[in-house]
């Protein structure tokens, strides 16, 4: 790496405006030391990408000595534009999230909507995409953030990004070895300017140009000095000596930058105390040393600075965009996708112009004839390059008279295969190191029909630049973290200011709203306006990569119409029928959608939020009056519901008394009927009885006399028997 010249003040820092102009010298000095390889062979890749594809040698030796063939088939520039197109597809979003301080996820999604919506307004897509376009060429790219006044009527200011069209204007710290070129402490820009307008913005400064320029810059500046100068813009950071204070919520404070007591108050945060050892009657606040970030801005010509001032934010808002990086015996050497194809495509070129000339120089198909054959017939001098319907020879005899025979066409001497061979051999090694296939049709075709394992191969073959999207998402996501510290400074007044949502619909909110003058607590005044104020928070920076918006509501819109035919589809179809309508690709679709967006509670709140605050008073009051209908319809419905049920109970009541007489009455009948039949069961059953105790008694009666009358017999035999 280049030393730091001797002479220069980049180990001091320059305060006096003459040391700022030789220190802005030197480290132009510096860079363009670092950066002299860099920009070569970025010159060379990009005169190659434009079709300047032989050696300069080579070319003029071939077309202006030799007059040969020089063909340039410029497929360098295809591959790049190919790269190109691919990251335009899939440019990544800036997307902000609270993570802590106060921060939240309402406010979060205001400040999201105020980067789209700076984003919009300065066509930031043009610096993205010629940003990257730069990486992919010669290995970096910029584009820039500036402020700029509203309107010509207006004090209000705004944030927008700008593109660095020519990237050699540029001269970087050489320190810096972050991607996006976060950690640099100086960055030079060199610019154009009319005298008319310089003269007006700077009427008291010398009309002298800035004069050092590098490989690069001085070429892409060709202008006559009588009606245009060049400036350069000179940023650096310049650290000062400051204190931070902690606060009771962990947050620290510049104590240079401290809030107000009444802000520290409305926000319940204030200094954290602490006391001296044996001494609690002077409390202190915790403090520590620090190194507070301001970043300075100067306008300089060719003899000295002609503008300056201090700017908002911790950070030089310029971004790089970085493609290839290496470093090599501490040297960075930078390069793009053109580097690597030059060799490959100076060989296909040649192999190409060698084929054609070979071709050229070949000798027609001849015709064979004996002499005198075409006497009076000139038609057969150009018989090779122009078509004739008829060709008249006239007829020759030989020596003997034998009429020869007519002219004959000789075969056309054949072209080598090599020629195509090595051509072809070309073509594969420019595609290899490209890292790109042909397009096949018929893959094509099938990725088109929705071949998911054929889309995730196509994805396979697009690692070979994926640094490329990567690099750019990385500054993306960077320009959002400085327009994220650079918004509350330039959008701190009260006013009416535009976001716009994820759907890309717009919409007005109020940002930094007054005190509200009802309130008398000044403190609650003071927690209102810190609450609307977008410095209060601390929020972060993510980025939403993949498919762009218009492909992710395609692939929604299909995966919805999908679930109407599931057991979802009716939900769907009561809730979000506006969304389903709103992603379909026609025209009218956006019309169907509003109205039918306020059938449902979420869409008549989102509609309402987009009118005037007149129109929201008026809606406010018919929504109040439309609630007073209902509860009063509601309490008449009550009513109705409530008599009919009490006639209903009353006409139950009365039909089940009655019913439990008339079942009192039958059931009595029932019950006497029952008992009389159980009497004549009775006295059948004990007549029964007693009758059958009669005869048995009887029965009993006439064995009991029969035994007797057994046993006297008995006795009467056994005596007459003894007697004998």
């Amino acid at each position: 790496m280049a030393a730091t010249p001797k002479d220069s003040l980049v180990d001091r820092e320059a305060t006096t405006e003459e040391e700022i102009f030789q220190e802005a010298c030197a480290r132009h000095k510096l860079a363009e030391e670092n950066e002299s390889d860099n920009r070569t062979r970025g010159l060379e890749a990009i005169a190659f990408r434009n079709g300047q594809q032989w050696p300069d040698d080579i070319y003029n030796q071939r077309a202006n000595v030799e007059k040969r063939p020089t063909l340039v088939i410029n497929k360098t520039n295809t591959w790049c534009v190919r790269l190109k197109n691919q990251l335009r597809q899939q440019r990544p979003r800036i997307k902000c999230h609270p993570v802590g301080g106060g921060s939240r996820v309402e406010d979060a999604e205001v400040i999201t909507g105020l980067i789209r919506h700076i984003e919009t307004i300065s066509n930031a897509s043009v610096a993205y995409d010629m940003g990257v376009e730069s990486a992919i060429d010669i290995g970096w790219g910029y584009w820039r953030i500036v402020a700029d006044y509203v309107s010509p009527d207006s004090f209000d200011q705004e944030l927008l990004i700008k593109p660095i069209q020519n990237t050699f204007t540029c001269y970087d710290d050489p320190m810096s070895i972050m991607p996006a070129g976060e950690d640099r402490k100086w960055f030079l820009i060199t610019e154009e300017m009319s005298r008319a307008e310089y003269k007006r913005r700077y009427p008291n400064a010398e009309n002298v140009e800035w004069d050092p320029a590098g490989p690069g810059d001085q070429a892409s500046y060709r202008w006559e000095s009588k009606y245009k100068i060049r400036l350069a813009e000179y940023y650096r950071i310049h650290e000062v000596a400051d204190e931070l204070v902690l606060m009771t919520d962990g947050r620290g404070w510049y104590k240079s930058r401290m809030p107000s007591e009444e802000t520290m108050l409305a926000a319940g945060f204030r200094p954290v105390v602490q006391y001296r050892l044996n001494d609690e009657s002077k409390p202190e606040w915790v403090t520590r040393p620090t190194m507070r970030r301001q970043v300075q801005w100067f306008r300089i010509n060719g003899r000295k600075v002609v503008d300056k001032r201090d700017l908002p934010g911790k950070y030089i808002p310029v971004i790089r965009c970085e493609g290839n990086k290496t470093v090599l015996n501490g040297q960075v050497y930078r390069k793009g996708m053109v580097e690597d194809l030059m060799d490959p495509a100076r060989m296909f070129n040649y192999w190409r112009s060698s084929e054609t000339e070979r071709y050229a120089l070949a000798p027609k198909a001849p015709w064979v004839m004996a002499e005198g054959q075409d006497e009076g017939h000139p038609e057969w001098d150009d018989a090779n390059t122009r078509s004739y319907s008829r060709l008249v020879y006239k007829p020759v005899t030989d020596a003997a008279g034998n009429a020869l025979p007519p002219p004959q066409r000789q075969p056309a001497t054949p072209i080598e295969a090599g020629f195509a061979q090595a051509a072809q051999s070309a073509a594969l090694d420019l595609m290899e190191v490209a890292g790109m296939q042909p397009e096949s049709p018929e893959l094509q075709a099938k990725i088109i029909g929705g071949n998911k394992y054929l889309q995730r191969r196509q994805g396979m073959m697009d690692l070979t630049h994926y640094q490329y999207y990567d690099n750019q998402t990385y500054s993306i996501m960077w320009t959002g973290i400085i327009l994220l510290d650079l918004i509350p400074h330039y959008y701190d007044t009260h006013r009416m200011q535009r976001i716009i949502g994820e759907d890309g619909v717009p919409r007005m909110v109020e940002i930094n709203p007054p005190p509200d003058p009802d309130v008398e607590d000044p403190t609650a005044s003071a927690i209102y306006r810190i609450k609307t104020n977008l410095e209060v928070g601390r929020y972060d920076v993510v980025m939403d990569t993949g498919p762009g918006y218009q492909t992710k509501r395609e692939e929604s819109t299909e995966a919805l119409i999908g679930l109407l035919s599931t057991p979802l589809g009716q939900k769907i179809s009561d809730l979000a029928s506006d969304l389903v309508i709103r992603g379909m690709d026609f025209y009218g679709a956006d019309d169907v959608a509003d109205r039918l967006a306020p059938s449902t509670p979420e869409g008549m709140q989102k509609a309402i939020e987009g009118l005037p605050k007149q129109a929201k008073a008026i809606v406010g009051a018919l929504q109040m009056q439309v609630q007073q209908l209902q509860q009063l319809t509601q309490q008449q419905a009550l009513e109705i519901k409530y008599g009919i049920t009490k006639e209903q109970l009353r006409q139950e009541s009365e039909s089940k008394r009655v019913a439990a007489r008339i079942e009192s009455e039958n059931n009595r009948a029932e019950l006497k009927d029952r008992t009389e039949r159980h009497k004549v069961e009775v006295d059948s059953v004990t007549k029964r009885d007693v009758a059958e105790i009669h005869a048995a008694a009887q029965l009993l009666n006439s064995y009991t006399e029969s035994r007797e009358e057994e046993e006297a017999a008995d006795k009467l035999i056994q005596k007459g028997i003894e007697d004998r």
